[in-house]
């Protein structure tokens, strides 16, 4: 089971953009957000009236969502004012408009020319620098998309949980695990009440390490502090069977089920399917065989398993592991009316005839070769031993020809055809 799948995650961070309008066009006089930025922060040229009453014409029809009117009116400060930090803010607003429209490829540009004018105070030219990297991401454009941010981390000197977990998403899209691992890291030493979608890349980045020791142990402490959340259940199970420690993942499914967070045909199907093999893997199988073949049963009986192939397949496999063969053969006879092929006749008739009952089971086995079966040799061969034992030498000797036809039972069923004409060794 590949973490993607079940992650499916699942792992886009969706982190809110910066916004890039401002709504007047006086100096920045909040206090500054990038203390620590050697950048020297350059004084606003904007000194006519009339200019400033352009730009703020622009930004009031942004505010009231008139886009139209905002683009007409930026687009004049463009072209008519003088100042840098009036053309740099009115290619801010622009690009909100673009991003109005989720048309992010058209902002980036726009806003990378209002950097370039470098007229912008500190606050909003970092603010505007982080913005890009987080529509560049959103673009799936990753490898720009760093770039951008880790000059934003160098040049506003500024240490921010989201914009780890921003570059720890897209060291994991580029699958730079290791380094995904270390961002991830310091974004939740940051932020202690980060998201879960947080620990939940971080976790997905230790598996693309293969690491998951420390991949369970995050989401052993998910489930720990949460024991009722399904999906942090589900999570922890797939990493212990990614893990290859099956006992561990069904503990927990038995917990959840105990708790009462099994509720869904998939949950008791699954719970199942864990039970019968660590059954099969074990030197006395019965015991989890049977707890499968419960599990099933429960299900049914409480109408949360629907009946269907996989449901009574799963009961009868479970059944038949046990030991108990009457009682997989009543859920493989249920079974097979729900079958598209003789799959489950194949096996009705395969027990029958090991329980040599050869007539019953020569017929079933007719009947799946009718219906279609995968291992037709065998169903060949199989019912060529029920004719051997029903004395039917002649009838015989034409399913063992027929079990000679395929490459999986060809070498068994000639070895017997040389004993029926007479030519043994």
């Amino acid at each position: 089971m590949k973490v993607r799948s079940l992650l499916k995650f699942l792992l886009l961070l969706v982190l809110a953009l910066t916004a890039v309008g401002a709504a007047s066009a006086r100096d920045d006089k909040n206090a500054p957000e990038y203390p620590n930025t050697k950048r020297e922060q350059p004084k606003n040229d904007l000194r006519s009236e009339r200019e400033q009453r352009m730009l703020q014409a622009g930004f009031n029809a942004l505010n009231k969502n008139d886009d139209a009117k905002a683009t007409d009116e930026l687009n004049k400060v463009l072209k008519d004012s003088s100042s840098k930090y009036a053309k740099a803010m009115a290619l801010r607003g622009l690009a909100q408009v673009q991003m109005n429209a989720g048309n992010n490829k058209a902002a980036v540009p726009l806003l990378q020319q209002s950097l370039d004018l470098n007229s912008l105070p500190n606050n909003d030219y970092f603010n505007t620098m982080l913005t890009i990297a987080q529509l560049q991401a959103q673009d799936e454009q990753w490898q720009p998309a760093l770039a951008t941010l880790q000059k934003w981390m160098t040049e506003g000197g500024k240490q921010s949980g989201d914009a780890y977990a921003l570059e720890g998403n897209i060291y994991y899209r580029l699958n730079q695990y290791q380094n995904a691992v270390g961002a991830m890291k310091q974004a939740l030493a940051l932020k202690p009440d980060a998201p879960d979608s947080w620990n939940q890349l971080l976790m997905a980045s230790y598996f693309g390490l293969n690491d998951y020791a420390e991949a369970a142990k995050l989401e052993e402490a998910v489930v720990a502090k949460n024991p009722n959340d399904k999906a942090a259940v589900k999570n922890l199970v797939s990493v212990y069977i990614q893990a290859k420690e099956p006992d561990k993942a069904l503990k927990v499914m038995a917990a959840a089920k105990a708790r009462g967070l099994y509720t869904s045909n998939d949950d008791y199907i699954n719970l199942a399917k864990m039970y019968l093999y660590i059954g099969q893997n074990q030197d006395n199988p019965k015991p989890d065989a049977l707890q499968a073949a419960g599990v099933v049963q429960d299900g049914l009986s409480k109408n949360i398993v629907t009946p269907s192939l996989e449901a009574y397949k799963l009961l009868g496999d479970a059944y038949y592991v046990a030991g108990e063969q009457d009682k997989a053969m009543a859920a493989w006879t249920k079974a097979s009316p729900y079958a598209k092929d003789g799959e489950m006749d194949f096996l009705r008739g395969q027990l029958l005839i090991q329980d040599q009952k050869f007539t019953e089971g020569r017929s079933l086995m007719q009947t799946a070769l009718k219906r279609g079966v995968k291992r037709v040799g065998a169903a060949w061969a199989l019912i060529g031993n029920a004719d051997l034992a029903l004395k039917d030498r002649k009838a015989a000797m034409a399913a063992f020809e027929k079990a000679a036809q395929d490459p999986e039972t060809h070498a068994a069923a000639e070895k017997v055809l040389k004993q029926l004409r007479g030519g043994r060794k």
